[in-house]
């Protein structure tokens, strides 16, 4: 009974220490590169599991990953209680069932080719992360390469794979120090030596290379003049409590107080303003506000961020799979980014990377009655207008910008879409004051870096509260606001026209994992399908 009791204990440790370390990466400045070593406890804890013949393996799977969702995201609590307890649920199975999968593959795998199901679950891993963030049920918050955001030095070859190449890299890096532990608790240290070998020049070869990079790195292109206003509305009082022409007045009175005669952005947070009609902007008063803004300060652009519609009138079928019907009248509703001088609307994006369940309802022609479903935790019963890729949207100085509104700044590929249009810098507008002062807005104010780095473009990361502040092509902080301040700040961007490696080919890591995975998962579903067949069936399924 003791020796039961102290297994437990043991295996309870690694669930505890997987937590830990894959969390921390995510929430401490400067520990992205513990995320390393992340998930050597898992594979520590398979070990154990296999060997000892342990009932109820898929429980411990399962609390890896639900500390792992639990520790770095629990904030998405104050948004709303059931949706965060639903998304970490989810989240946390899809992680444990990619495990099983790598389980069902080292069961059916001869003793000669131990390495291949970890080859496996290393491509399975990456593919699933690049196919998530191209569903409609999104939330690739926890991109394991995303855990590098709190190390940027360390995540300067991101230009060249993107975040999945640093989940590649934290993947294998933890293999391998699983492997070198192995061969030490066994006693070949011959093994030992070259695994420890092998690591040493795993982490130190990327890590130098990315220093190197960092150090040498020069920025190019002209500086360009941006006033970022961050209003500081409480976004849970925000419509129908505080009147829209009090926040107009604020805001003009925010960008007053910094813009110059050198100015060219003015920079709004997301959804500033409501019920903007793109054919008849003039019609909203906001609009008229800051169009009047912008006449007075005819040098500079404004980047405003509102819900738009557009307006199809009559139809006897749904003009669009998002389309609202009023009476007889269709509209569709955008979350969008709108470029504007004293002349009018130059050009606008609408946000297409859409919160599951509070901005778009998944699936919702095939699954109509979710909608409804969802409503009642508290989410949306429609979804709003989406397009079919970024684009970047111009200035009237020339430049084009691509505007990542809320968490589309999380997908680096769907960014590096606005910059191949010519996009010469980014901005992320945002509303993070829905999480409280939490990790959450640190988080997403880092993961903007991210782009930064892929492509090499200056970022420009404003907040209705939250942070807002510059980044530079290198992913360095060069100025920020701070929590719950109603401020504005001035400061540069630097334009970029070059394209990196990223920007031109995409995420070819997740794109070549997706193959890979594909390639090696046949084989054990034909293997299978053969054990049920030949009637073989319990006796040569997988036992999770």
């Amino acid at each position: 009974m003791k020796e039961k009791t102290q297994l437990h204990l043991a295996l309870w440790g690694l669930v505890l220490l997987f937590s830990i370390l894959t969390s921390a990466a995510f929430l401490v400045p400067g520990f992205g590169f513990i995320a390393l070593v992340g998930f050597t406890p898992l594979f520590c804890l398979d070990k154990i599991l296999t060997d000892r013949k342990v009932k109820g393996a898929w429980w411990y799977y399962y609390a890896v990953f639900l500390g792992f969702n639990i520790g770095a995201t629990w904030w998405i609590w104050n948004v709303s209680p059931a949706g965060s307890v639903a998304a970490i649920l989810l989240n946390a199975l899809q992680m444990a069932l990619i495990f099983l999968c790598f389980r069902a593959f080292k069961r059916r795998c001869k003793r000669g080719a131990s390495w291949l199901p970890y080859i496996f679950f290393i491509a399975l891993w990456i593919a699933w992360e690049h196919i998530y963030v191209n569903i409609e049920l999104s939330w690739p918050w926890l991109v394991l390469g995303n855990s590098l955001a709190t190390s940027v030095k360390l995540a300067q070859w991101y230009e060249i794979t993107g975040v999945e190449g640093g989940s590649l890299w934290i993947l294998l890096c933890s293999w391998v120090t699983f492997i070198a532990i192995d061969r030490l608790s066994t006693g070949r240290r011959k093994a030992a030596g070259w695994a420890i070998a092998s690591l040493a020049a795993l982490v130190v070869i990327p890590a130098c290379a990315s220093l190197i990079r960092y150090y040498s790195y020069r920025e190019t292109g002209e500086k360009v003049e941006c006033v970022l206003a961050q209003p500081n509305v409480d976004p849970f009082m925000k419509y129908g409590y505080i009147p829209q022409e009090e926040l107009d007045r604020n805001l003009v009175k925010l960008f007053e107080s910094q813009v110059t005669p050198e100015t060219k952005y003015l920079i709004t947070p997301e959804t500033f303003t409501y019920d903007l009609d793109l054919d008849n902007p003039d019609f909203n008063a906001s609009f008229t506000k800051m169009r009047e803004l912008m006449q007075a300060n005819p040098q500079a652009t404004m980047l405003l961020g509102a819900l738009t519609r557009k307006v199809y009138g009559v139809s006897a079928s749904k003009p669009t799979p998002s389309a609202r019907k009023s009476g007889s009248i269709w509209y569709d509703v955008y979350n969008s980014a709108i470029t504007l001088n004293g002349d009018g609307i130059l050009g606008f994006y609408h946000k297409s990377k859409l919160v599951p369940g509070v901005e778009i309802i998944p699936y919702q022609n095939a699954l109509p009655w979710l909608g409804n479903l969802l409503s009642k935790f508290g989410g949306s019963t429609s979804s709003y207008g989406t397009l079919e890729r970024m684009n970047a949207i111009p200035g009237a100085d020339g430049n084009r910008v691509a505007p990542m509104i809320c968490y589309e700044s999380v997908y680096g590929d769907w960014s590096a879409e606005a910059v191949r249009d010519g996009a010469t810098f980014l901005a992320v507008i945002t509303n993070d004051g829905w999480w409280g002062d939490t990790p959450g807005y640190h988080q997403h104010f880092r993961f903007a870096a991210l782009r930064a780095i892929e492509n090499r473009r200056d970022v420009a990361h404003v907040a209705n509260t939250g942070i807002s502040g510059f980044i530079n092509q290198r992913g360095d902080v060069l100025q920020k606001t701070g929590w719950w301040v109603e401020t504005a700040i001035r400061g540069e961007v630097q334009t970029n026209t070059r394209l990196t490696f990223f920007t031109r080919h995409g995420d070819l890591v997740g794109r070549a994992s997706q193959w890979l995975a594909a390639g090696l998962i046949l084989p054990l579903l034909l293997s299978l399908l053969w054990d049920r067949i030949s009637g073989r069936g319990r006796s040569g399924a997988v036992k999770l």
